[in-house]
């Protein structure tokens, strides 16, 4: 079965890349569980609300809800999403996250 991006629209992902304006090490990668808004030809938009809190704690303001990113391809490592459509519906749980 082939995968495409686009018909996980609205759907939660787990995404490894860039922290969203996280204060520690920008080279680090982690693990993201977000909801995928867009799909670009060069990369993906994301709504988190945590990264929002991130950034709006960062610059000390109040959080934009909800708030969608962009993140490029070429800073994504992997996006683990589930392509089962017995599991359209169900946008909980898809991964537990352990790493990062």
């Amino acid at each position: 079965m082939e995968m495409q991006l686009a018909k996980l629209l609205h759907r939660k992902i787990v995404v490894l890349g860039p922290k969203l304006l996280d204060g520690n090490s920008k080279d680090e990668a982690k693990l993201e569980t977000v909801t995928l808004v867009g799909v670009e030809p060069s990369g993906i938009w994301i709504e988190s609300e945590e990264a929002a809190n991130r950034i709006a704690e960062k610059f000390h303001v109040k959080p934009a809800s909800p708030s969608a990113f962009f993140v490029p391809f070429a800073q994504i490592v992997t996006i683990l999403a589930s392509n089962d459509t017995a599991d359209a519906g169900d946008t909980t749980n898809t991964v537990t996250e352990n790493a990062a």
